[in-house]
């Protein structure tokens, strides 16, 4: 491969020969530089980065609304859950597009994505900063694909902290959760109250279950979807990772209890009869396909057979704030199922794989969230395993040598 630069009137410019293709010569040349060492600079990033890539990329007149636009029609419906392209959408269209959108994707710098991340935090959640840094970073690696970019800037941009790794681990106390348990008694919603604690699920993953999903011969449950209201309508859909799908564990107890509640279900399917309420979810377990299903064995239902949904956590949080003076969020139980087992010294893969976490790192906040009973725990087994006979005599003397 050769290069030259030569002037061109009052600029200069730069001619790369890439050999011959097909009987011609491939070559290209770019001018207007204002200076020799301008022209040099840039034919050598060039013969640089073809020497390293086998490839000329040059950056393309093309702005941010146009990448945007091309990702979303084309490969956004291929690649990405429903939930996760409506969420797209709309922070491009309440953030996004105000403040890039007329810029081409090579005049936007790390600099400006920073300083862009920066406002926001100011005004908006950890957690929502992070879902703009995360659709920023998908645009600018499709760019960067599509060759419309020289390079991708993004590995120099800061990344904002992750709300995963800070805040308090909100659990409840064996006093709260007797009171809740207390007053959710004879309430529709007390089984997603009891699944929850039981088995750590989420919230759409609790009101996804199905009799069909629950194996009471080795007492485990199957997670494999999640209940989502998407459209304006209920729908059974993939979830978030592949590690969330798994199955839990649940005890003994648990198990004879949701046994004597499917034999309940079963009697007050046959005393409603013909007014038992059938239910009907959209089916979007596959990408970009969907289709109307009837459900039939609900484990959250109504005595009429009526599906409950995550719409009923709305009213947990108000009776239990109104009523108990508790502030009660449904994935709070979540982590208090998993500090129990914390606690109780088992270990963090398993918790992991109950939880469904991709990566330990989020299950290990329950362990470093030290509680008093891990203490007494850790008093205990020290106590037993390198306490030493004089430790209890009454008129041992320390004896202090000097070396």
């Amino acid at each position: 491969m050769q290069g030259s630069v030569r002037k061109k009137g009052a600029t200069w410019s730069y001619r790369v020969e890439f050999g011959m293709v097909g009987g011609k010569r491939n070559q290209i040349e770019r001018s207007g530089f204002r200076t020799k060492s301008d022209a040099t600079k840039a034919m050598n990033e060039v013969i640089y980065n073809y020497n390293m890539t086998g490839d000329f990329v040059e950056n393309k007149k093309i702005t941010f609304c146009e990448v945007y636009n091309e990702f979303i029609e084309k490969e956004a419906p291929a690649t990405r859950a429903y939930a996760t392209v409506v969420r797209y959408k709309s922070l491009y269209r309440n953030h996004l597009q105000e403040h890039f959108d007329r810029y081409y994707m090579y005049q936007i710098t790390s600099s400006m994505i920073d300083d862009f991340i920066n406002l926001k935090m100011k005004s908006y959640s950890e957690e929502y900063v992070k879902g703009l840094f995360k659709m920023l970073k998908v645009l600018f690696g499709f760019a960067h694909k599509r060759q419309y970019m020289k390079k991708n800037i993004f590995p120099t941009v800061t990344a904002p902290p992750d709300p995963r790794h800070v805040g308090e681990i909100k659990t409840y106390s064996d006093e709260e959760r007797r009171l809740i348990e207390k007053r959710l008694q004879g309430t529709n919603i007390i089984v997603s109250y009891y699944i929850a604690l039981n088995t750590g699920l989420r919230e759409s993953e609790v009101f996804a279950l199905q009799w069909s999903d629950i194996d009471f011969e080795n007492k485990k449950i199957k997670v494999w979807k999640q209940l989502l209201f998407q459209d304006r309508k209920w729908c059974f859909c993939p979830l978030k990772t592949k590690n969330a799908y798994r199955s839990v564990n649940i005890t003994d107890s648990f198990c004879e209890y949701l046994k004597k509640l499917k034999e309940h279900h079963e009697d007050n399917k046959e005393l409603y009869g013909e007014g038992y309420k059938r239910n009907f979810v959209t089916n979007r377990l596959e990408r970009n396909k969907e289709f109307l299903m009837q459900i039939d064995d609900f484990v959250n239902i109504k005595l009429n057979g009526d599906m409950l949904t995550t719409n009923s956590i709305k009213f947990m949080s108000r009776v239990c704030k109104n009523d108990l003076g508790i502030n009660f969020k449904f994935h709070n139980l979540r982590h208090t199922y998993a500090t129990i087992l914390a606690e109780s010294g088992v270990s963090p893969r398993y918790v992991q794989e109950m939880l469904g976490h991709s990566k330990l790192e989020f299950t290990l906040r329950y362990y470093t969230h030290v509680t008093e009973k891990m203490g007494v725990l850790a008093r205990n087994a020290l106590e037993s395993t390198v306490t030493f006979t004089i430790f209890n005599d009454a008129n041992m003397k320390p004896a202090l040598v000097v070396n």
